[in-house]
């Protein structure tokens, strides 16, 4: 089972906004963008209250670039859709009270882009187009590609602060300016992995993003190992093995368990034959020769189960059987032993 790249894009944006006062601080209104973070072509709605009644005595005006909306006059709710990456789109609100005076407000939507991947350390065989999955208790590597332009320029990564939280709880360690690349270890307990990370522009938050990494089943795949050419990954076995020779080595190979385990040889191998315990030389490498002894044709049934013994990651663990098939057709059944 091939697994392409996972990609999460979040859209964010930058929000800032400046209060002007002219006759009276605007300490009575409070103001409530929906939503906080809007993505580009995203339809933000701006709410306005008043303490107080003074509100429905007042004329209220939105300005969006430079423009009056008369649709929107005297209504203390604004509607727009956002531009796209890297647009600005400014929106003006003026408020004329008859007993707080005149009070402005202007909001700066600039929508930017997150994109953000993560890369599990576990252990697919020599060229695997797929993606490695993460399992429990595996090290993990989250990176952010932020996308954030201020007057029309892109702000390089290493001018951004990034913010990491991990399953909700603040890591400062792996946080700082230009540190969009979070590494750390999985729970094994844990179903999934939850990360999020907020960007700072100096004091100003420019982007948020999240994503959670579910946790997969290991797997265990046999292939035929050949004398010559060694492991052959382009044929592995899916339940019947139908064998034409009369000696045949498998190999079970493991698929996403901890890159660290299979390098420090903490996998544990367990072969059956016919619901046996059966072993050979290189068992304990995942790697078992099968000879037919005498003659005609049979059936046996394969099983590996494959553990990793690291306390850390023991809840890592995977089983496969294969049912083989050999010689002519007949009722009579030779005997497999592992060598």
């Amino acid at each position: 089972m091939l697994h392409k790249i996972s990609l999460v894009i979040i859209w964010v944006l930058l929000s800032a906004s400046v209060a002007y006062a002219q006759s009276i601080a605007p300490d009575p209104v409070q103001y409530t963008v929906i939503p906080e973070q809007p993505g580009p072509g995203e339809q933000v709605t701006i709410e306005v209250d008043g303490v107080g009644q003074f509100l429905g005595n007042s004329t209220i005006t939105w300005q969006q670039d430079g423009k009056i909306i008369e649709a929107a006059g005297n209504s203390p709710t604004f509607r727009f859709t956002t531009g796209g990456v890297g647009s600005v789109t400014r929106i003006h609100l003026k408020i004329d009270s008859p007993t707080q005076g005149l009070i402005t407000h202007d909001f700066v939507f600039n929508p930017s882009v997150v994109n953000m991947i993560w890369e599990a350390d576990t252990y697919t065989p020599t060229l695997y187009k797929g993606k490695s999955l993460y399992t429990a208790g595996s090290p993990l590597k989250v990176v952010a590609y932020p996308t954030v332009y201020i007057n029309g320029s892109v702000v390089p990564t290493s001018k951004l602060s990034f913010q990491w939280r991990h399953n909700d709880t603040p890591d400062p360690s792996s946080s700082g300016l230009g540190k969009n690349i979070f590494l750390f270890v999985g729970d094994q307990l844990q179903p999934e992995e939850d990360v999020s990370v907020t960007i700072y522009l100096g004091a100003t938050i420019v982007a948020k993003g999240d994503m959670a990494i579910p946790a997969s089943s290991p797997e265990v795949i046999f292939y035929p190992q050949d004398p010559l050419r060694g492991e052959l990954l382009g044929s592995g076995f899916q339940g019947t093995a139908q064998l034409t020779q009369t000696e045949t080595t498998f190999k079970a190979e493991p698929y996403f368990f901890s890159a660290s385990a299979v390098r420090n040889s903490k996998l544990q191998y367990n072969w059956t034959l016919n619901d046996q315990e059966t072993t050979g030389p290189d068992a304990s490498r995942g790697v078992l020769t099968l000879r037919q002894t005498g003659s005609g044709a049979g059936a046996a049934d394969l099983g590996v189960s494959i553990q990793n013994t690291l306390s850390s990651q023991f809840i890592q663990a995977a089983n496969a059987g294969l049912h083989l098939i050999f010689g002519q057709s007949g009722s009579a059944f030779s005997s497999f032993f592992g060598l």
